[in-house]
């Protein structure tokens, strides 16, 4: 694992740090004798228990009013904090200081989310026990009826503002000390941690708290960089890395396999670890985490997992985590790592919620079912420090995630369906606010006699067939989301919903019996909309777009239609556009208006053979395009698309020939298997194309590959029969799998010894090949399959002797 490689967040506060008694003697450098004088010198600390009672101490003193905590992500700062207000609690009790309405304990506010004033109040009212945005929207529907008006957004903000500042006035009256507010997470510029720290003195009123209160509250701050100024009062202190000793001492505290500390693996890699001179908190954290997960849910091979873990923290995450779509904690985690990476973090019952709208829960479990699964794995993500559950149950993502899109092919496959996170990120990210489990569904949370309050709801349609739909929709005319799982519908006129002029999501899943939508097109403020597996729908009348034509993510998958109506051109707002599985459509119509299409998915509609748009060129933002498939024989112009990461034509089997991908700067994988048409790969198509990971060829007729090819992980050519010469492979050090079974017509094999990365090499039916190359230097390799073939000898076994870890399939 790499020193301090890995961009990481801090320490939940579930996780105790290494004791004051083991580290007392470790990491004293920059501390002060006096702690109230030197007030310019940073002080200079690793995060444990001794340290952060020092900064207790340090608050304590009259002389300082403010501390701020800073140091790369992952140091341990939010740990440190966390540790530093309950020495705060501990001290008042034991003192007997503490009052019956808790007027000392401190405020916790975390700034890692993303905040608007409204927001950032309600995480402040929560602590006051204030009425927060929720509880606010539903009185406005009660005073609505009761005044016949409603207050402006600025008059209630006003209003709320003024509860906060009375509150803040009434906690430093009675506190019998200080109270301390902490400042958790900075993260942006510092001008965006400067107007955070605005708001939060508006919020407090701490401007005339701190001329009516003076010494009465102090702050404390983490935040990552260490700019800005020195002001009166102010201490700043620098958490740094532990060292090997500590680091060492932390992961046999949290792993808690005993199978995993009996392993020579473990042994190696605590070795390595005590060599270290630092050491990120929050990158061990995460190796026992892997550790842990991999143990217990016999996820992996744990010697490979321990030896991934010795090389890098990085090999170990891609090895345990990089997987095929399939493993439900697996699925939930990468579509958090988009979702969380948008937003910054939500509250988990909207992460449970959007797991089960983007389908990574069993999508045939009823609602309830569902959300106990996806509760389950959440619990298991914040076990194995994926996740972390913050004040007010805000999930964010652990830091030492974060870059994991830059070795994990997950990190860039990844696509939302529909899409929640990026088209609804500037128009209305807060429409899963306040969902919870309630009746069998998951809805707004209101109570029984405030229906018409509820802005989100989801249901199974079995649910849905025990309501009268007029009565139950009818009391809710404020629905901004609805998402009916398997509806028993034959049309949309039957769910009495046309009048909802506020509904942007509408999902109707599993649709089986839907035939008529017309009355969809009444919703104008759609900017969501999912109808899948309506077999039955035929027809979308022609001017239904010209009504909604404000959406971003349209998904028609499963559905009966031939052709797309002639108003679909007016969806100039589309990102997203999911056409899979549409087995009577014929063709797409021209898109030449769809400048802002992000993903285009036509997969499995297997009659689909015109694309009307000749030219993709103007969609400068389009980053994914599967016709895996589907009959078409030329692929629209993508030449010089930066921002393209995946191309699938898979199965697409009359294909005649592949465009050049030339300045395609972003593309990752390109899957052209199953094309078998495609005889030729001009010798330049890849040129600028430097960011190609995998290539898949398989059953084209290709005779040769391009040259300029490089650095590549993945290259499958299986089963194409015509090839017959590979070319040197020396710019393709990180390959780790080479499939060439079935090509019957290869000859010879290259030089492989630049290939110190492979790990799979698959030559069964290779019937031609007369000899192997040295594989000796190939340390890392596991599979080698000659089945079918003549290269097995007396001389090729004694060479692959020492190669212990290395399965031969012959």
């Amino acid at each position: 694992m790499s020193n301090t490689g890995a961009s990481t967040h801090e320490i939940g506060e579930e996780h105790e740090q290494v004791s004051a008694q083991e580290t007392s003697g470790e990491h004293e450098m920059g501390i002060p004798q006096n702690l109230s004088e030197q007030h310019n010198e940073v002080m200079k600390l690793t995060a444990t228990e001794v340290h952060a009672e020092k900064i207790f101490h340090l608050l304590e003193t009259s002389s300082v009013s403010k501390i701020i905590l800073t140091g790369e992500a992952g140091t341990g700062k939010t740990w440190m904090a966390r540790r530093i207000c309950k020495l705060f609690q501990e001290k008042r009790r034991i003192c007997k200081l503490a009052v019956e309405n808790n007027h000392d304990e401190p405020l916790w506010i975390s700034l890692e989310q993303k905040h608007d004033e409204s927001s950032l109040y309600d995480t402040i009212a929560r602590q006051f026990s204030l009425p927060t945005s929720t509880d606010a929207r539903e009185d406005t529907g009660k005073n609505e009826k009761k005044e016949g008006s409603v207050k402006s957004v600025k008059e209630e903000m006003e209003e709320k503002l003024k509860a906060a500042q009375q509150k803040m006035e009434e906690k430093l009256k009675a506190a019998q000390e200080f109270i301390l507010i902490v400042l958790d997470g900075q993260v942006g510029t510092m001008t965006e941690n400067d107007k955070k720290e605005e708001m939060v003195n508006k919020i407090l009123g701490l401007e005339v708290c701190g001329q009516n209160h003076k010494d009465k509250f102090k702050i404390l701050i983490t935040r990552r960089d260490n700019d800005g100024g020195w002001s009166e009062g102010t201490k700043k202190v620098v958490v740094e890395p532990l060292s090997g000793n500590e680091a060492l001492k932390l992961l046999n505290k949290e792993i808690v396999v005993d199978e995993v500390l009996q392993l020579q693996g473990f042994k190696e890699l605590s070795e390595a670890i005590q060599k270290k001179s630092k050491v990120l908190p929050a990158n061990i954290l995460m190796l026992a985490g892997t550790l842990n997960y991999v143990a217990k849910d016999n996820s992996g091979n744990l010697d490979l997992a321990l030896e991934a873990a010795v090389n890098d923290l990085r090999q170990l995450l891609r090895y345990t985590y990089d997987k095929e779509p399939g493993n439900c904690m697996i699925d939930c985690f990468w579509h958090s790592w988009h979702f969380l990476g948008k937003h910054g973090g939500v509250h988990y019952n909207e992460l449970i919620t959007n797991w089960i709208m983007e389908r990574d829960l069993n999508p045939t479990d009823p609602i309830e079912m569902a959300y106990e699964e996806g509760h389950h794995v959440l619990m298991k993500l914040i076990d194995y420090h994926l996740l972390k559950m913050q004040e007010d149950n805000v999930v964010v993502l652990e830091g030492a995630t974060l870059d994991m899109n830059e070795y994990c092919r997950r990190g860039y496959t990844e696509t939302a369906d529909p899409g929640l996170a990026s088209v609804l990120k500037d128009y209305d990210w807060k429409v899963l606010e306040g969902i919870t489990p309630a009746d069998g569904m998951m809805k707004t949370l209101c109570s029984d006699k405030k229906e018409e309050m509820i802005s989100s709801l989801l249901i199974d349609g079995s649910r849905l067939s025990r309501e009268v739909h007029e009565t139950f929709f009818g009391a809710k005319p404020n629905l901004s989301m609805l998402a009916i799982f398997y509806p028993r519908l034959k049309s949309f006129e039957e769910l009495s919903i046309s009048k909802m002029e506020k509904l942007l999501v509408l999902l109707l899943r599993g649709s089986y019996l839907l035939e008529d939508i017309k009355h969809i097109s009444k919703l104008k403020a759609l900017t969501v909309l999912e109808i899948s597996g309506s077999t039955y729908l035929k027809e979308i009348p022609d001017e239904f777009f010209n009504q909604v034509s404000g959406l971003r993510s349209l998904n028609l998958s499963a559905v009966g239609i031939k052709s797309l109506p002639s108003s679909f051109p007016e969806l100039t707002e589309l990102r997203r556009l999911i056409l899979r599985q549409c087995s009577s459509l014929q063709e797409l119509p021209k898109l030449v208006n769809f400048s802002k299409l992000e993903v285009i998915d036509l997969s499995e509609s297997i009659n689909l053979e015109k694309i009307q748009e000749k030219s993709f060129k103007s969609f400068e933002k389009l980053q994914l395009i599967n016709f895996s498939g589907t009959k078409i024989e030329k692929l629209p112009i993508v030449k010089s698309l930066q921002n393209l990461k995946i191309l699938l034509l898979r199965g697409c089997r009359q294909l005649v020939g592949m465009r050049s991908l030339k300045q395609v700067s972003s593309l990752k994988i390109l899957d052209l298997s199953g094309a078998v048409k495609i005889r030729e790969i001009m010798y330049d198509s890849f040129e600028g194309a430097d960011d190609l990971r995998e290539l898949d060829l398989s059953e084209t007729q290709i005779q040769f590959l391009p040259s300029d090819i490089c650095n590549l992980q993945k290259l499958r050519l299986k089963g194409c029969s015509s090839l017959i010469d590979l070319p040197e492979l020396k710019g393709h050090s990180n390959l780790e799998e080479l499939d060439l079974s079935g090509c019957k017509s290869l000859v010879k094999l290259p030089d492989l010894t630049a290939l110190q990365n492979l790990k799979i090499l698959v030559l069964n039916n290779c019937s031609k090949l007369e000899s192997l190359p040295d594989l000796k230097s190939l340390s890392k390799l596991e599979t080698l399959d000659i089945c079918g073939t003549k290269l097995w000898s007396k001389d090729v076994e004694d060479s692959l002797t020492r190669m212990t870890r290395l399965q031969i399939l012959k």
